[in-house]
C-alpha cells in the first residue's frame, strides 16, 4: 500500500512538472483564427441564451431588490450622492448599475423590457469571455461545450434574468478578471494593459456590490498558489525597491479589506460551522438545478431534480483521479501531458472553495444569489479535468473518450433543459406566481395611472409593492405612493396607541387608496389582517374599489377612504399619532408539510421595531446558535428543514447580539 502510494504522489508531482523546462503557461495551442463555422456556433449558443432569459419576459414580475437602482438611475435622491451624482444605492451596493441605465431609461422609460433586456445583453457578454476563456486554455470545442453548459444552467439563466441580487455585473466582471488574468500569466512583462485591466475589473466589481471582495481574495490566493513560477518570473528583473513597494502595495490593500470586513464576520462556533457548511451546500445545490428560483416564485413549486449540483463537482474529481491513473500507468516520462488543463482546473477548484468558505464565514450570505458566485468555477473546474483525462489517453481510445463525455454532457443539460422548462411552463399562467412576484404589478401601476389621480395619497398595506409601483408609475403618481406595511404588520389592538393608530390611518380630510394583495397572495397575512381589523374600528371608512379588472382581482385588492383633499398625502405614520412597530419573526408554513424529499422548505419573516438592521439566528436541537440572515426585515428562505428536528429562529437588534426581539420554532411533520 505504501509503494502504491508514494507511485501515485509522484505521478501527480510528475504531472504538475511536466512543462518546468518554461516559466511561461504551457500552451495548448488553440488557433489563432476564428473560422465561420466557430463564429455561428457561438453566436447560435448566444441567440438560444438570449431566447431563454427573455421568455416572457415580464414573467416572474418585477420584484423588490430588482427595483433598487431605478431611482438613482431616473433622478432620485440615492443614498450616497456626490455633487448630484449618485454613488451608493444601498449600503454595501454602488451606482454602478444606475449610471449604465441612465441612459436607457431616458430613451425608453421604465418597463420590464428596458430593465432586464439590458443585462441580459451584458450576460452574453459574460458568455462570450466565458468562451474565449476555455478556448484559451483547452480548445474550441471544449469552449463550444462548456458555453452550451452554461447556456443551460437554470440558476445562470434565471437569475439573471430578474439581476436578482444584483449578479449580472458581478458575473461579467468576474469572467473578465479570469480572462486578463490568464492573458497577463502568458505575458513575459510584470506590468501590462492585461494587469491594469484585471485590477480595474475587481475595483468595479467592489464598487457594484461589496461582496465581490470574496471573488477578489479567492483570485489572489489561487493565483499565488498555482501561477507562482509565472508571478517569480515576471519579478525578475524588476528593482527590489519597486517589488517592496508592490508588496507594501498589497499588505496595505488586504489591512483595508480586513478593516471592512471583520466587523461584518463574527466567528462562529465549530458545531456551528459545520451546520452553516450545510446549509450553503444544499443552497448550492437548489441554485445550480433552479430549486431555488422555482421555490420563491411558484405558488406550487415543479418538482426539481438537485444532482446536477453535485455532479459537476463529483465528475470533475472522477476526471482528475482517471487522468492521474492513466497517466501512472503510462510508459516513458515524455508523454505529452496538458499541464496547463490541470493547473487551471485546480485554480477553478481553489477560487470555488476559497469562495464558499467565505460565504459560510459571512453572517450575511444566505441566498441564492451569494452561491451564484461560485458560477462557473465549478463548470470551469470540471470541463478542464474532462480535457485533461481525454489527452491522456492515446489516440485511439480518445474518441471512445470523447463520447462516453459527451452522453454524460447530454444527460446533463437533459436534466438541466427540463428544470428550465418546469419555469417556463408556469411563465405562461401569470396566477402562478406568488403575489411578491406577480407580473400583473405592472397591470396594477397602468390601474393607477388613470385611477389614481383623483386621490391625494396611496397606501401600501403589505410588502413587495410599494417599490415597483413607485418606479413604474408616472412620477406624479409615484410621489403619492407610501410604503406602510411595517405599521399594518405590527398594529394590535391590544396596544394602547391602537386607537390613535386607527385615527391616523384613515384621515377623513384625506382621499387615500390602500393596496394590498388578497389573501392567498399575501406575503405578510398579518398586515393585511391588521389592516381590515382597523378598517372595522374606523367604522369601514375605507370601501372596497370593485371596479378593477378581474386579472388585478385575482392578485390585489384596493380599498378607498377619504372626502378628498388636494395638497401633499398625510404621513400615515406621525410621531404624535403612531409609536414605532414592534419586531417580529414568523414561519410561513409552520409546521413544514410532510413531502416526498428529505428536506422541506419554509420561509421565515421578520421585522426588526425601528427599520435597524437585525440578525436572525437558528438554533437545531438545541445546539449553538448559526447566523441565519441578517437586515431590518424578511422573507429568508430555509430549505433545510427535516422531521425529527426543531429549529428555533431568533430575532435580535443591531448586530451585537445582545437585545432579542422575537422567536419563532419551525418543526415539520413526518413522513
Amino acid at each position: 500500500m505504501t509503494t502504491k502510494f508514494i507511485r501515485f504522489r509522484y505521478s501527480i508531482r510528475a504531472l504538475l512538472q511536466n512543462s518546468k523546462q518554461r516559466w511561461l503557461l504551457p500552451l495548448v495551442a488553440p488557433s489563432k483564427n476564428w473560422g465561420r463555422p466557430e463564429q455561428l456556433t457561438l453566436l447560435g449558443l448566444l441567440l438560444a441564451f438570449t431566447a431563454f432569459a427573455t421568455y416572457q419576459i415580464h414573467s416572474p414580475g418585477l420584484y423588490m431588490d430588482e427595483m433598487d437602482f431605478v431611482a438613482a438611475a431616473t433622478g432620485k435622491r440615492p443614498y450616497r450622492s456626490w455633487l448630484g451624482i449618485p454613488l451608493m444605492v444601498f449600503p454595501y451596493i454602488g451606482a454602478l448599475k444606475a449610471w449604465i441605465y441612465t441612459p436607457i431609461f431616458a430613451l425608453f422609460g421604465v418597463s420590464a423590457v428596458s430593465i432586464r433586456l439590458p443585462v441580459v445583453l451584458i450576460s452574453c457578454g459574460t458568455l462570450g469571455l466565458g468562451y474565449v476563456l476555455v478556448r484559451r486554455n483547452l480548445t474550441p470545442g471544449w469552449a463550444t461545450a462548456f458555453t452550451a453548459a452554461c447556456v443551460v444552467h437554470p440558476g445562470f439563466v434565471m437569475q439573471t434574468k430578474v439581476d436578482w441580487g444584483p449578479v449580472v455585473l458581478m458575473l461579467f466582471l468576474k469572467a473578465l478578471c479570469l480572462y486578463l488574468v490568464v492573458k497577463w500569466l502568458e505575458s513575459p512583462r510584470l506590468f501590462s494593459w492585461s494587469l491594469a485591466g484585471a485590477t480595474a475589473a475587481c475595483g468595479l466589481g467592489f464598487f457594484d456590490k461589496f461582496n465581490f471582495i470574496w471573488f477578489v481574495v479567492a483570485l489572489f490566493g489561487a493565483t499565488l498558489v498555482v501561477y507562482w513560477r509565472e508571478i517569480r518570473a515576471k519579478l525578475t528583473g524588476v528593482p527590489k525597491n519597486l517589488v517592496a513597494a508592490i508588496a507594501i502595495a498589497i499588505i496595505a490593500a488586504g489591512a483595508l479589506v480586513l478593516l471592512i470586513v471583520l466587523p461584518l464576520v463574527q466567528p462562529p462556533h465549530m458545531q456551528s460551522v459545520s451546520r452553516r457548511v450545510s446549509q450553503i451546500w444544499s443552497l448550492y445545490e437548489f441554485t445550480s438545478a433552479g430549486g431555488a428560483t422555482a421555490f420563491l416564485w411558484f405558488k406550487r413549486p415543479p418538482t426539481i431534480p438537485l444532482w446536477p449540483g453535485w455532479a459537476v463537482l463529483a465528475a470533475t474529481a472522477s476526471f482528475l483521479l482517471l487522468a492521474l491513473a492513466f497517466y501512472r500507468h503510462r510508459p516513458g516520462s515524455n508523454f505529452p501531458v496538458h499541464s496547463r488543463a490541470l493547473r487551471f482546473c485546480i485554480w477553478c477548484l481553489l477560487m470555488f472553495a476559497a469562495i464558499f468558505v467565505q460565504i459560510v464565514l459571512t453572517p450575511q450570505a444566505g441566498g441564492p444569489h451569494h452561491t451564484l458566485m461560485l458560477f462557473p468555477l465549478d463548470l470551469l473546474a470540471c470541463f478542464a479535468a474532462a480535457f485533461l483525462f481525454t489527452n491522456t489517453l492515446s489516440v485511439r481510445k480518445r474518441y471512445v473518450a470523447t463520447l462516453l463525455e459527451g452522453i454524460v454532457l447530454l444527460i446533463w443539460v437533459g436534466s438541466e433543459m427540463q428544470s428550465l422548462q418546469s419555469h417556463f411552463r408556469r411563465f405562461r399562467d401569470a396566477s402562478s406566481f406568488r403575489g411578491g412576484w406577480s407580473p400583473r404589478v405592472e397591470l396594477l401601476a397602468d390601474y393607477l395611472n388613470i385611477n389614481g389621480k383623483h386621490v391625494d395619497a396611496i397606501y401600501c398595506v403589505d410588502w413587495g409593492i410599494g417599490h415597483q409601483l413607485a418606479a413604474l408609475c408616472q412620477p406624479d403618481i409615484g410621489r403619492k405612493i407610501r410604503d406602510r406595511w411595517p405599521t399594518f404588520k405590527d398594529w394590535s389592538a391590544q396596544k394602547p396607541d391602537a386607537q390613535a393608530a386607527v385615527k391616523a390611518t384613515f384621515l377623513p380630510q384625506v382621499k387615500a387608496l390602500y393596496l394590498t394583495f388578497t389573501q392567498e397572495n399575501s406575503v405578510f397575512p398579518e398586515a393585511r389582517h391588521h389592516f381590515l381589523q382597523m378598517n372595522s374600528l374606523a367604522g369601514n371608512a375605507a370601501q372596497a374599489v370593485t371596479l378593477v379588472p378581474p386579472a388585478l382581482g385575482e392578485v390585489y385588492q384596493a380599498f378607498e377612504s377619504g372626502a378628498g383633499a388636494t395638497g401633499e398625502p398625510a404621513p400615515l405614520n406621525t410621531a404624535s399619532a403612531l409609536t414605532p412597530p414592534a419586531a417580529s419573526i414568523s414561519a410561513d408554513p409552520n409546521p413544514v408539510p410532510a413531502g416526498q424529499g428529505r428536506r422541506g422548505r419554509t420561509t421565515i419573516n421578520w421585522q426588526t421595531s425601528d427599520g435597524t438592521i437585525g440578525e436572525v439566528y437558528v438554533v437545531t436541537n438545541g445546539g449553538a446558535e448559526t447566523l441565519f440572515a441578517s437586515g431590518s426585515n424578511g422573507p429568508a428562505e430555509a430549505p433545510w428543514i427535516v422531521a425529527d428536528s426543531t429549529y428555533e429562529f431568533r430575532l435580535y437588534s443591531g448586530t451585537d447580539h445582545k437585545t432579542l426581539l422575537g422567536r419563532v420554532t419551525v418543526t415539520r411533520a413526518k413522513n
